[in-house]
C-alpha cells in the first residue's frame, strides 16, 4: 500500500539534504507552520539558519512564533471576481469560457524571513 503524501515529512526530507535550503515556501500559511514546527524541532533557528514564508495570510501565521512571513492575495478581489463570473454565467444560463485572472497581492514580512541576506551579499 502506497504511504500518503506527508508535508512534515517532506520539509524533513529536504532538511536532511547535504546541502538543505536557507529558505522555504510554503503554498499556504498552514503549511509553512508545519514547516516552522519541524525546523524548530531539529534546533534550527527561524530566520538565522531557515527562513520560512507562507501564502494566503491567515490570522494564525501572526501569531506564531516567529511570526510566518506571507503573501497576502486580494481577497476582495478575487471574491469580487468569482461573484460576477457566477452572476455571469447564471444571466447566460450555459458556461463561460475560461479566462485567466489575475489578483493583486502584497507581501507582509515578518520575523520568519526578517533580517536574512541573500546568500553572498552580506
Amino acid at each position: 500500500m502506497e504511504r500518503p503524501f506527508n508535508r512534515a515529512g517532506a520539509v524533513a526530507a529536504l532538511l536532511d539534504r547535504d546541502d538543505p535550503p536557507d529558505a522555504v515556501f510554503r503554498y499556504s500559511d498552514l503549511v509553512a507552520l508545519g514547516a516552522l514546527h519541524v525546523a524548530l524541532g531539529r534546533g534550527l533557528r527561524v530566520p538565522e539558519d531557515i527562513a520560512l514564508i507562507g501564502y494566503d495570510d491567515i490570522e494564525d501565521g501572526r501569531y506564531s512564533n516567529p511570526p510566518i512571513s506571507t503573501t497576502s492575495p486580494d481577497k476582495a478581489a478575487i471574491a469580487a471576481t468569482a461573484v460576477d463570473r457566477l452572476l455571469e454565467r447564471i444571466a447566460r444560463d450555459r458556461p463561460l469560457p475560461g479566462v485567466e485572472v489575475r489578483a493583486g497581492h502584497r507581501l507582509i514580512v515578518r520575523h520568519s524571513t526578517a533580517g536574512r541576506a541573500a546568500p553572498g551579499t552580506g
